[in-house]
């Protein structure tokens, strides 16, 4: 792969802020943010059932202090909560502002409060794709990938980071944050895997690390060989390892649809109709069941903070979604699709990751439907050219793939 590894002129903000070249990413050119003239109003912030600013609480210490500042409020326990384009196009109310949002210290606290789902990613003829929950809230500047300077296929996403494999010579891997434009390509990996390999990327923000510390998980069998190898990179470490456990059970089973990172254990599904789940800080693996009825219309995801497996099912009178759960994966709950947008579809459907604990996403044929479970109400949320291709969930933060604080020294270092 010819990439390097900085990117080191990535654009500067003023140019990001005013870029308009493949979506209307901010604001119109020639407005400005006006919001904050006569204070901060919840109605400006992007609205969505179940999501961090919902539950919003002011902390105790505010309260109880006197003649504090709202715009302080604000940047400190409000700006975090929100979505990476609304806090790029706030960069305009003014330059302390701006300021604050362009610290790494803000996108390193948004990274970790906000946690949603946005949208997702998905590739078509070598061409990438990106549906937003909501274009005026979760867009990105770049959905085509086009900050990349070679052809990559999306192999899978993580909390905002998303990784890449370059379709040239070595198949070399690539992290990557479309919001930032930020990226990194990895050092080549001790073996072979090939174009086809099981890869799972797993971050997890946290309020203790400063640098977005992430791990890519890679099964592959070599040549002729029954077995299945893990190779991990470490961002920590910037290496390759092997784990010490190979797999043998599975045989000529293959691993099938996309992996799934969750809680420090990663996730695929096989062929044989099993989970294989590997635990990622000892290095074991296990086989887990999956429901009798799981096929290409299910997927694995979370729900209350648990491992779950979704599947829709068709009845005579319309259709619901059978939730799975635990490590024996019995049926937990079923959810009627009561709504008048499931009326007139036919055929099967296809589950998607949740974008939340209440809101679920959910393919038929040429249309994804969000459906809100509190509330029983189904609204389109894209129309598709192509609805068997694999969607990649992607959540809209300001995460950094290096380290902003390390980067910035450096840069420093050649004045």
């Amino acid at each position: 792969m010819t990439l390097e590894n900085d990117n080191s002129d990535v654009e500067d903000d003023e140019k990001y802020i005013s870029s308009d070249s493949e979506e209307d990413w901010f604001f119109e050119s020639g407005k400005q943010s006006n919001m904050f003239d006569d204070g901060f109003h919840m109605e400006n912030a992007p609205q969505g059932s179940g999501t961090a600013y919902d539950n919003f609480r002011l902390p105790e210490i505010i309260k109880s202090k006197k003649n504090i500042c709202i715009a302080d409020v604000i940047k400190e326990h409000v700006l975090p909560l929100l979505p990476a384009k609304s806090l790029c196009r706030f960069k305009t109310v003014c330059k302390e502002w701006n300021e604050w949002i362009t610290n790494p210290f803000l996108a390193h606290k948004q990274s970790h409060c906000f946690q949603d789902i946005s949208g997702f990613f998905y590739q078509i003829a070598g061409e990438h794709f990106f549906i937003s929950r909501d274009p005026d809230a979760y867009g990105i500047p770049s959905p085509s990938l086009s900050f990349l300077p070679e052809p990559v296929t999306l192999k899978t996403t993580c909390n905002g980071l998303i990784c890449c494999q370059s379709y040239i010579e070595d198949n070399a891997y690539c992290i990557c944050n479309p919001v930032n434009k930020d990226w990194r390509v990895l050092p080549r990996p001790n073996y072979y895997h090939g174009p086809e390999s099981a890869a799972v990327l797993a971050f997890e923000p946290s309020t203790f690390n400063f640098a977005a510390n992430y791990e890519l998980i890679c099964a592959f069998p070599l040549a002729d060989h029954p077995v299945l190898y893990f190779e991990i990179y470490s961002s920590r470490s910037k290496s390759w390892r092997l784990a010490d456990n190979l797999c043998y059970e599975l045989g000529d089973v293959k691993l099938s649809g996309d992996g799934f990172y969750m809680k420090g254990v990663v996730y695929w599904e096989t062929s044989a109709g099993t989970i294989l789940a590997f635990d990622l800080k000892n290095e074991h693996f296990g086989i887990l069941p999956l429901p009798l009825e799981s096929g290409p219309g299910g997927v694995l995801t979370k729900m209350h903070g648990e491992l779950c497996y979704i599947m829709p099912h068709k009845q005579d009178n319309g259709y619901e979604i059978r939730i799975y759960g635990d490590f024996n994966m019995v049926l937990k709950q079923i959810i009627p699709l009561d709504s008048e947008v499931f009326t007139y579809i036919y055929g099967e459907l296809r589950a998607l990751a949740c974008l939340n604990d209440d809101v679920l996403v959910i393919l038929a044929k040429n249309r994804m439907i969000i459906y809100h479970v509190k509330e029983k109400k189904a609204e389109m949320l894209s129309s598709l050219t192509d609805a068997f291709v694999s969607y990649h969930p992607y959540v809209n933060s300001l995460v950094p793939v290096g380290n902003p604080l390390v980067r910035q020294q450096e840069a420093n270092s050649h004045l």
